[in-house]
């Protein structure tokens, strides 16, 4: 979701080009500026963890590297590029870094080794390709760390307020940490305000007494600090992920309903991949018997339950579908997108999901764009009679 006004978010691409840009030129004005206090801000860059553990670390392989196949999705129009390419991908190495005396600087997350270097690796933020864009650079004077005894487990990463980013990168840290066999840490570092925080951390097994909050503590330094890394740093969405999720989220019996079919309601607001012609994709799915139903609404274990019994799912795409993991066999997805303008994302999810069914439907117009950045600002005016006859050809295989 972007979190500009409605009125700014079709300038979204050129104003994250103008922001990085203006970051990357006052970085070394900031650096300077935080060495005249007590310095809290990096002045240099660790670029893999590996090079982290050289600061008094040690790093810890949990999984190899790993190249992904995947199957041609069915959709509209076929064989569209974003697919193309990602039918064989490769999901880097994932491990874990323990860094003596390393530091966690929030709102962005930073890992910090004691030797003021930051993790790029795995600190990197949206829309950066250089370190000195990152927007920690803004903020020269950050308060002192608050000093933390014992091992502090990092779960804290950028975009975790959205639930997708909290769903698949910040819980399967802690998976990433028992692959490695790395002694549990005494606490984690990790945000608990939000009710899908709270709800999905105790869902995970780590209660309030086990936390840090990095959205009251915004920078910490600890004895020993536990950095597991992300399970992919973009959006790979790598299959062990999904199915960790199913198997330690889905309760015992839960299983899909046939006939249960639902539409996912997106509540995002104008050039954010709203559905235009809503009332008109109801009118059509109404009859066929499928409910609308609003995730965002719905506590964390009601979400879990809702797609492990869905039987066929149509959804525009957003943060929503974050849940996929949690589909039984036999289910079906068709994700909406807007015209000519898609990403691959959760179709990728879909491919760890065993016996889930994907199709995708480009939106009618005019083309939207193809970059990340034109995409997310993006409305969707749905196609009517292609998603009838795909939405009925689905139903059909099901009856």
């Amino acid at each position: 979701m972007v979190r500009l006004s409605e009125n700014l978010r079709p300038y979204f691409g050129p104003l994250k080009r103008a922001y990085t840009a203006g970051t990357r030129a006052v970085a070394p004005a900031t650096v300077r500026m935080s060495r005249m206090r007590e310095g809290w801000l990096p002045d240099g860059v660790a670029m893999t963890m590996e090079d982290a553990a050289a600061d008094g670390g040690t790093f810890t392989l949990a999984r190899p590297e790993e190249v992904l196949h995947r199957a041609r999705p069915v959709g509209f129009p076929e064989r569209y590029w974003c697919f193309e390419e990602a039918l064989s991908e490769t999901v880097p190495r994932v491990g874990v870094v323990e860094l003596a005396g390393g530091r966690v600087l929030a709102p962005h997350s930073v890992v910090i080794t004691n030797q003021n270097r930051w993790l790029w690796e795995q600190c990197w933020y949206f829309g950066t390709t250089k370190p000195r864009q990152h927007p920690m650079y803004l903020h020269p004077f950050p308060q002192p760390p608050v000093e933390v005894p014992g091992r502090l487990g990092v779960l804290t990463t950028r975009g975790d307020a959205n639930y997708y980013h909290f769903l698949h990168d910040v819980l399967p840290r802690v998976a990433v940490l028992e692959q490695a066999g790395v002694e549990r840490p005494d606490r984690w570092y990790v945000p608990r305000t939000t009710r899908f925080q709270q709800e999905l951390l105790e869902l995970w097994g780590i209660g309030a007494d086990q936390i840090i909050d990095s959205d009251q503590v915004r920078h910490v330094r600890a004895q020993t600090l536990v950095v597991p890394g992300l399970a992919s740093t973009i959006e790979r969405n790598p299959p062990w992920v999904s199915r960790l999720l199913r198997e330690r989220l889905v309760p015992p019996g839960t299983s899909r309903v046939p006939g249960r079919n639902i539409y996912l309601a997106r509540r995002a607001g104008r050039h954010n991949r709203a559905v235009l012609n809503e009332a008109e994709v109801l009118a059509l799915l109404e009859p066929l018997g499928f409910e609308v139903v609003d995730p965002g609404s719905l506590a964390v274990v009601d979400q879990i339950r809702t797609f492990a019994e869905a039987d066929v799912i149509v959804a525009p795409h957003g943060a929503s579908l974050a849940n996929l993991p949690f589909c039984s066999p036999g289910s079906a997805l068709l994700e909406l997108f807007p015209s000519q303008s898609m990403v691959a994302d959760y179709w990728k999810m879909t491919c760890g999901v065993e016996g889930l069914e994907y199709q995708y439907l480009s939106g009618a117009g005019p083309a939207a764009g193809i970059t990340r950045g034109e995409f997310v600002v993006a409305d969707i005016t749905v196609d009517l009679p292609r998603l009838e006859s795909m939405v009925s050809a689905l139903l059909a295989a099901r009856a």
